[in-house]
């Protein structure tokens, strides 16, 4: 493996903790995240007042004709292991994604963290290491990434904002 490159950034949603927190579970599907093909939640425990999660989402792939020699069939779509934290005490919630297959090129681990600042303010933190085989597919992973981030956020930003029609319709439960 070549060193890793790193990726940090931080957004600030002018939206509870609660409402970005929900909204991370809600944003499959949106107009932004068409090449999501499915995501499971194959385990989810509460501990010391904590949810964990462990979901699988798979994506389609688009790999470069340059590279596509040298990733077998079967590795046509990404698999992805997502693991999630919610501490509803301390309004965080830590989430960490994964590729499981095409490690043998490159590994990207990318780590959210959303964490309640003030009654309707929430901060998103993107911690992100990308390492490959080669520099060049290291670069093309990284230079993929910051684009797709644009339509990653704006996803987001969509579910905030389908959340927020639902609550003027009336259309969210509330938990007593």
């Amino acid at each position: 493996m070549t060193s890793p490159k790193y990726f940090i950034n931080w957004t600030t949603f002018k939206k509870s903790w609660e409402d970005v927190t929900v909204a991370h579970w809600l944003k499959y599907p949106n107009p932004f995240s068409k090449h999501v093909l499915s995501e499971d939640v194959v385990e989810r425990r509460i501990q010391d007042g904590k949810l964990y999660t462990v979901r699988f989402i798979v994506k389609k792939q688009r790999i470069p004709a340059s590279l596509a020699w040298m990733v077998p069939t079967k590795h046509k779509a990404c698999y992805v292991k997502e693991t999630s934290v919610i501490d509803p005490v301390n309004q965080e919630c830590t989430i960490t994604t994964e590729n499981l297959n095409c490690r043998f090129l490159s590994l990207v681990i990318e780590t959210l963290r959303y964490k309640g600042v003030r009654m309707c303010e929430t901060l998103m933190e993107r911690r992100t290491r990308i390492s490959a085989t080669m520099d060049r597919i290291r670069d093309y992973t990284y230079d993929r990434y910051q684009r797709n981030i644009v339509n990653t956020d704006k996803g987001m930003m969509c579910v905030l904002g389908l959340l927020d029609e639902c609550k003027r319709q009336g259309l969210t439960g509330q938990i007593s």
